[in-house]
Formats: structure tokens, sequence, C-alpha cells
């Protein structure tokens, strides 16, 4: 990597929650020499950064030149963490609203995920990533090229080019990243406002579907005072129903959503929609209606 590349400017918050981050993944292998030349400091900048996260209360100590954490994070740790972590990134993502889920997903790969992903983010960077996918909870191994990260409303989730789509990946669901040293130029014409408009779950793909939806008057204005789509339109009607209409890229996400509203809803269209709810329906339909001329499950 040309240094213009790596050199890339740090806060001392963040590159302290770094090195220790890495001395936490790699207990006894690197120097205090090997942390100057990483992150671009002198050896007085990186011997205070070491005094001052054991003031903090990090047992972060050297062991025959090699530096270790004598004593394993705790959650509180994590979390107290990760929230200043993302704060001293700021330029990089958002700040979350709750992180404690991503914590107790990530455990002790919390700090390494999120300082792996930013790095990867900063330098363009392609990574391999484990990931357990929500659909199905396979582990499967994407290449990807990572754009951004943001707060969904319970979780993190990484924006990134993957076979030539945008894609939202769950933070919590990365088990691991492994860094390939192979860079990528990042589209000027991305922009997640722009790409994510039509997103209406965690997947966003190049397809769009003309969504329209009449909801009964007992459940208009709950979804009436609600935004679902940015380019979503209400209509209401003279008996009190609603009529949305939107445009989505994943016709699976937007029905299992259809469904979780019962018999509340009518799809208009498309008819791609309708089908993949009826579908599911019969099929929820046969596997209880079994259980339930049987006298249910024991």
């Amino acid at each position: 990597m040309p240094k213009a590349d790596a050199q890339i400017s740090r806060t001392k918050t963040a590159r302290q929650i770094e090195i220790l981050s890495l001395v936490e993944k790699n207990p006894g292998i690197y120097a205090v020499a090997d942390l100057c030349e990483k992150f671009f400091v002198e050896t007085a900048t990186l011997q205070r950064d070491l005094r001052e996260l054991r003031e903090m209360g990090f047992d972060i100590h050297s062991s025959k030149n090699k530096l270790t954490l004598l004593h394993s994070l705790s959650d509180s740790d994590y979390r107290t963490l990760l929230s200043i972590y993302l704060t001293s990134v700021g330029g990089i993502i958002s700040f979350p609203k709750n992180i404690s889920l991503t914590v107790k997903q990530l455990e002790e790969r919390t700090l390494q995920i999120f300082t792996a992903l930013v790095a990867a983010i900063e330098r363009r960077e392609r990574i391999e990533a484990s990931y357990v996918r929500h659909q199905d909870s396979r582990l499967l191994k994407y290449t990807l090229e990572p754009y951004d990260i943001i707060p969904g409303n319970k979780d993190w989730r990484l924006i990134a080019l993957s076979g030539g789509i945008f894609k939202q990946f769950i933070v919590g669901g990365i088990k691991e990243i492994e860094t390939t040293g192979k860079h990528f130029a990042r589209s000027r014409e991305y922009s997640a406002d722009v790409y994510y408009a039509r997103s209406f779950g965690f997947f966003s793909g190049s397809d769009v579907f003309d969504v329209a939806l009449e909801f009964d008057s007992k459940v208009a204005d709950i979804v009436g005072n609600r935004t679902w789509s940015e380019e979503q339109e209400l209509t209401r009607n003279a008996d009190g129903s609603l009529v949305l209409e939107m445009k989505v890229n994943s016709i699976e996400e937007v029905g299992s959503w259809v469904l979780s509203w019962g018999g509340e809803v009518k799809i208009i269209k498309p008819a791609a929609l309708r089908e993949y709810v009826l579908s599911k329906a019969r099929g929820i339909v046969e596997k209880n209606g079994q259980k339930a001329e049987s006298g249910g499950s024991k």
C-alpha cells in the first residue's frame, strides 16, 4: 500500500482503542516498535498511549518486549469503548442510539470487527467476511468492497458491494474478517441516500418493484404515521382505509412484512408480491393445520 494511503489521520482516542484491539486479538505479537510503525507515531507517543490505557484500567503490559492484555475486557468495557470509538471516527460512520445488541452478538470480537471495517472503508480495501446470513442462518463467505456502516433500529449494518450489487450486512452477523491487500476504486456516484431509498430491509438490489397495498381502517393510522420508504405515497379512502404506494427492491422482504399484517391488508400490485405472500400463507396453514388436527405439538 502506498504510504500516502496508509497514513490516515487519527485522533488519539481512536488510535488508543485500535492499539487495545490489536493487542487483545494478538497477545505477545506486537512490540512497541511494531505499533509505532503501524500507526506512524514516535516511541514517546506510543508509550504515552499505553500509559493512558493503563490509567483507564486496561492492563496492557510488555512481556519479553511484546505487549499483552493481562485481563479480558468485560461487556461493559466493550460497550463503553465502542461508543467512544464510533464517536471518534464520526467522519466514517454515524453514532448509534443503541449498541447493546451488537455487543451481545459480537462479544469479544466487538472491537476487532468494527476497527477492521473502519480501516477497510478508509483504505478502500477489499475484505473476505465470514457471515451468518439472516434469511437462513447459513455461514457464508463473501468478498466485499465496504462503503459505509449505518445504524439500524436494533443493529449496525455494513453497506458493501458484493458481486457488483450493493447489499446490507448485519454487523453482528460477521464472524471473521480477513484483509486481502487488494484495493478498489470507490464509486463517485455512491450515495447511501440514493442506493437505499428503495431498500425495505437488509437487501439492496438493482430491481425495482412498484408496490401498492390497501390497509383496513383499523390499522390505517398505524401505517400512515410511519415512514416505510423514502418514496412512499399515502392515499386516504372515504371508508377510512389507506393505500400505501412505494418502490422497493426485494419482494421477499416486503412480502414478509405484508404477512405480519394478516387480514388487515390487500395487495393491489405487483402480482409477484401477491404470489409470494399467498405461497407463504399456504405453507403456514398447511404446517399449522396439520398440528391442529393431530392435537398440537407435544
